[in-house]
C-alpha cells in the first residue's frame, strides 16, 4: 500500500514534509522516520507489536479495526500527541495511558467502554476527547484537571451525573452530552465561559432544568436540546 502525503507547505512558514505510512511493512523499513501511521481499516485484530519501534511516532490511526484490548505497548510511544481507536471493540482504558504525556487528540468512540481510569487526569496536554457510542456511566472526579480540554464529546453513553470538577474545564468549546441519562447539571457549568456548543437532548431534564441549562450556558453558546432544537 503506498504511503500518503499528508501535507507540503513553504519551509518558511515553519512546517516541513510529512509522510503517513498506511503498510505497517513499508514504515517498519525505517522505524525512526516514521512519525504518522495509519492502519485504519485493516481487519487488525490486535495492536501491532512493532509499534515500540517507532520511536518518533506522533500520529496512530488505528480506526475501524477488531481491536478488542488496548495493548499497553502503545505506551512506548512517547511522542505520540494524535491516537484514533475509534470504531473498534474496546471495553477497558489501561491506567497506563497517563504516560502518553504529550497527547492532544484521543479518539475512544464507538467502543464498549463501561468506564474511564482515573489516570486520564493526567493526560495534562489532551485538547480533544471524544468518547461518544459508548458505555460510560459517570466520568472521573478529577475530569476537571484537564484543564487544555477544548472539545468533550460524550454524547449517546448512559452518564447519570457530572463531576463538579467540570467547572475548571474553562478552555471547553464545544460539549456534546446528548443521549444520555442526565437529569441535572451542576451549576458549575456557568464557569465554562469559553463554551459555543452545548448539546443536551435525549436526556431526563424536565422543563425547569432545561431553562436553566439555557441560563447557565455562556451569552454566545449554542444549546441544542431534544431533536436538535436550538434552544438558545
Amino acid at each position: 500500500m503506498r504511503n500518503v502525503l499528508l501535507f507540503l507547505i513553504f519551509p518558511f512558514l515553519g512546517y516541513t514534509q510529512t509522510t503517513v505510512f498506511t503498510s505497517l511493512k513499508e514504515a517498519l523499513k525505517d522505524p525512526k522516520s516514521v512519525i504518522a501511521l495509519d492502519l485504519s481499516e485493516q481487519g487488525i485484530d490486535e495492536v501491532p507489536k512493532t509499534i515500540s519501534l517507532f520511536v518518533n511516532l506522533e500520529k496512530l490511526n488505528l480506526k475501524k479495526n477488531n481491536i478488542q484490548h488496548f495493548d499497553t505497548v502503545i505506551f512506548t510511544s512517547k511522542k505520540l500527541k494524535y491516537l484514533n481507536l475509534s470504531k473498534n471493540k474496546i471495553s477497558k482504558i489501561p491506567e497506563e495511558i497517563k504516560n502518553l504525556k504529550r497527547l492532544k487528540h484521543l479518539s475512544l468512540s464507538y467502543n464498549k467502554i463501561i468506564k474511564l481510569p482515573d489516570s486520564i487526569i493526567e493526560l495534562k496536554n489532551l485538547e480533544k476527547l471524544y468518547l461518544q457510542y459508548n458505555k460510560l456511566t459517570d466520568f472521573p472526579s478529577g475530569i476537571g484537571k484537564l484543564k487544555k480540554l477544548k472539545k468533550l464529546y460524550a454524547h449517546h453513553n448512559k452518564l447519570a451525573y457530572l463531576p463538579n470538577s467540570f467547572a475548571f474545564l474553562v478552555h471547553l468549546k464545544a460539549l456534546k452530552l446528548s443521549d444520555n441519562n442526565l437529569t441535572k447539571i451542576s451549576d458549575e457549568t456557568s464557569q465554562l465561559k469559553r463554551l459555543q456548543l452545548l448539546t443536551m437532548g435525549q436526556n431526563r431534564f424536565d422543563d425547569y432544568e432545561k431553562g436553566r441549562i439555557v441560563l447557565l450556558a455562556p451569552k454566545y453558546c449554542k444549546v441544542l436540546g431534544d431533536n436538535k432544537k436550538q434552544l438558545k
